[in-house]
């Protein structure tokens, strides 16, 4: 009965100050952690930073579907069903090789781009451990009202970060938007 299901409550998004962001990254850069996130995480977080990805996404990252001599990477099979194929920029490209030639040496069999210590697939929880072992050790602080930081807080910066700088750019932003929406991998433009 839908009287025993408790209600769905949306999370609201946490605005990153670009403070945040660049002690995040540099806390990422030398996370203590004895798994295979300590050369992880600086390429999975900045896949949702720097491409707006899905936690999802990153962790189904087939290895595959990273074409770093061409410069893409695709999204197979989203949310949704959709797919879809996103170019990267010289320095993003770069993250991921360096987190690739690692993984290469100690997984040389993984399917996905990110794994466990077991060389499985992350898990979500995974995701939400080391997002917040590296929020402590870049010492930021935690709201104790209103929006918390959450992984998920990249994809939203990414979205806003573009709507920000074509405003300040003096770009058409109703006639961007749809690009942004398809590039999210979006159902509709609203």
């Amino acid at each position: 009965s839908d009287r025993w299901k408790a209600p769905f409550v949306p999370a609201h998004p946490y605005l990153l100050t670009r403070d945040e962001i660049d002690r995040f990254f540099t806390a990422a850069l030398h996370l203590e952690a004895q798994s295979p996130w300590r050369w992880q995480a600086v390429a999975f977080f900045t896949l949702m930073h720097s491409c707006g990805l899905r936690t999802g996404e990153a962790r189904a990252l087939r290895t595959a579907a990273v074409d770093l001599r061409s410069g893409h990477l695709d999204i197979i099979c989203a949310k949704g069903n959709r797919s879809r194929r996103l170019p990267l920029t010289a320095q993003v490209i770069d993250v991921l090789a360096a987190c690739n030639r690692v993984s290469r040496d100690q997984f040389p069999s993984r399917e996905t781009f990110f794994v466990s210590a077991a060389g499985n697939p992350v898990t979500a929880a995974a995701v939400g451990v080391n997002f917040n072992r590296i929020w402590d050790q870049a010492e930021l602080p935690r709201p104790v009202h209103g929006p918390r930081p959450r992984p998920y807080d990249f994809r939203h910066h990414f979205a806003y970060a573009n709507i920000e700088r074509w405003m300040t750019q003096g770009k058409d932003v109703s006639a961007l938007l749809p690009y942004l929406s398809r590039y999210m991998g979006h159902a509709g433009f609203e």
